[in-house]
């Protein structure tokens, strides 16, 4: 066990993939988790499997007013890249469902609409989105935690930008959202298109129905 600077690259990069991995297992349209500083970290080179960071952060709900939450968490990258980093994590308290009021609602006034929602360019040029667009925002961050967590490696580090579209699909028992997005991979500043159909509702959480990168823009 090497320890590392956890302010450096390797550290918060790693801290990163942790960040979007909890977001795509606990966010919601009314909760997001943002990774703080990183206070320890430490590298665990595996023979013939990898590379395991070993991390303490806090995380913070970037919705709502709550108090900091330690993250313990280990991210393994392995060796031959063909498997999405294995990450694992406690929180330090674990965050009670305080959104369940708000997801439902907002679950219950989808389900309820005449017509599909169709919107596209979400943030707007000026970077607002507007105040009924948050939720489908802040659910997209969710979905795209997904990507961002599978296809991180040590050198990697993705954030979301834009929402070109999203369209509503109707069915029964969940909402369901195909989205066109760009995330940006900050190394390279590559900006990638990528096509994600998530299904979500209060009790099941995000689920990841299909998803696959577009091809690049001219």
């Amino acid at each position: 066990m090497e320890p590392i600077n956890p302010s450096h690259y390797p550290a918060t990069r790693a801290a990163a993939v942790v960040e979007h991995y909890i977001n795509y297992k606990m966010g919601t349209p009314h909760r997001l988790y943002e990774r703080q500083q990183v206070t320890s970290a430490s590298k665990e080179s595996i023979a013939g499997v990898g590379n395991k960071y070993h991390l303490t952060f806090s995380i913070k709900d970037t919705i709502n007013k709550q108090p900091e939450i330690i993250c313990t968490a280990e991210v393994l990258y392995c060796s031959d890249k063909t498997s999405p980093p294995d990450v694992k994590f406690t929180l330090q308290p674990n965050p009670e469902n305080y959104t369940a009021t708000k997801d439902q609602e907002f679950y219950t006034k989808m389900k309820n609409n005449k017509k599909p929602l169709v919107a596209e360019n979400i943030p707007d040029k000026f970077g607002n989105v507007a105040s009924d667009m948050e939720p489908i925002w802040n659910l997209a961050i969710a979905a795209a935690g997904f990507v961002k967590w599978k296809y991180s490696t040590e050198e990697t580090l993705f954030a979301m930008t834009v929402i070109d579209k999203v369209e509503q699909q109707m069915r029964d028992d969940a909402l369901e959202l195909l989205y066109n997005l760009q995330i940006h991979e900050m190394v390279t500043q590559e900006m990638i298109s990528w096509q994600i159909e998530v299904t979500w509702n209060p009790s099941k959480g995000v689920k990841i129905k299909k998803q696959k990168r577009l091809p690049k823009r001219f």
